[in-house]
């Protein structure tokens, strides 16, 4: 018996990622709240059986699905010589038409963690922290001392959810993508305080 279920696990194991991509597609036009394991065993063309040999419970897939929304919308560029100005490029990319679907998302993933630890509370907390992570290690390479890292990404990546959910939320492009231009100066001046430092 088991070496049946292992061989269904197996033969089914290169759907898993389809699975999670349908149900991420279905997330960003419909939402969170109406995601469930028989529609996308409908979408991806499965069985509801199968399906679960992915994904247990609904709250596992729903988990998956915001770690993989919130790295696309908040994901961090590499900090390095490969590009000159990765704070605009994650700018452009959130801010882009492509982005719009994982900042809507995102905001909506946000505002139902506030209430209690449900899979998205979690999934989302543990998504921010990584990108944390992955922007202090970047400033670091940039120069920023280690003890300060964490603390400055906090601040830029704060910075920019805050104002990509202002632009999203009210459409004053203009009047917030100013703004990002002050936190962009910003932080060129202290990367350069960075350099000057390393270099004296």
């Amino acid at each position: 018996m088991s070496e049946q279920v292992d061989g269904r696990r197996r033969r089914y194991e290169h759907r898993r990622g389809e699975i999670l991509e349908a149900a991420t597609a279905h997330v960003l036009e419909h939402g969170v709240r109406e995601l469930s394991l028989r529609k996308v065993s409908q979408t991806v063309g499965i069985s509801h059986a199968t399906l679960l040999h992915h994904f247990r419970t609904r709250d596992e897939l729903v988990a998956e699905v915001v770690d993989q929304v919130v790295a696309r919308a908040l994901s961090v560029p590499s900090l390095d010589e490969a590009d000159p100005d990765p704070l605009r490029t994650l700018w452009d990319r959130a801010t882009a038409d492509g982005g719009s679907p994982y900042v809507r998302l995102f905001l909506e993933l946000a505002g139902m963690s506030m209430f209690g630890t449900s899979p998205v509370h979690e999934a989302l907390v543990r998504s921010m922290r990584a990108r944390i992570a992955a922007l202090s290690e970047g400033l670091v390479r940039a120069g920023c001392p280690p003890r300060d890292a964490e603390t400055h990404a906090t601040w830029i990546l704060g910075a920019l959810r805050g104002l990509i959910s202002d632009r999203f939320v009210t459409g004053d492009t203009a009047r917030v993508d100013a703004a990002f231009e002050e936190l962009h100066a910003a932080v060129a001046r202290r990367a350069a305080q960075w350099r000057t430092a390393q270099n004296s």
